[in-house]
């Protein structure tokens, strides 16, 4: 009967997958903060255009040209903090899975939560905007 330890040689191809798997993830969640960060810089700069390919469109967004330029600037702000924070926890707790050697299974299930927790992250960053382009196109009472 043979038993398996870190010492045998086959064991070094899973922790070799481990790690590839969480460079990858971790990459992907880079990627995303960037690029959040990106768009936020460049609503905030010059606004982005309406278009039908990038920003958050909804009835309230495209219903005038100033609530669609309201409405990334708020959306992408937002999309990017949230988006940097979820980042930094998701690499924070890898490393310390790492460093203590925990289950495996950390490695596997922490990634995919954060990832998750991108895409809500803009679900509520759309809402958001939506709520923005609505509060600018709300009549004001006169006095």
């Amino acid at each position: 009967m043979t038993t398996y330890t870190d010492q045998t040689p086959n064991a070094r191809y899973g922790r070799i997958t481990l790690r590839i798997y969480t460079a990858l993830n971790v990459l992907v969640l880079i990627a995303v903060c960037a690029g959040s960060w990106i768009f936020a810089a460049r609503a905030n700069s010059r606004g982005i255009p309406p278009n039908t390919s990038l920003g958050f469109r909804s009835q309230h967004t495209m219903a005038s040209l100033h609530g669609w330029y309201v409405a990334p600037r708020v959306g992408f702000h937002f999309a990017a903090l949230a988006v940097t924070t979820v980042t930094v926890g998701v690499i924070t707790i890898l490393a310390v899975v790492f460093v203590r050697r925990s289950n495996p299974m950390w490695i596997f299930i922490v990634p995919v939560i954060g990832e998750i927790a991108v895409g809500a992250c803009f679900m509520i960053a759309g809402h958001r905007a939506d709520r923005a382009a609505i509060s600018v196109e709300r009549p004001r009472p006169t006095p």
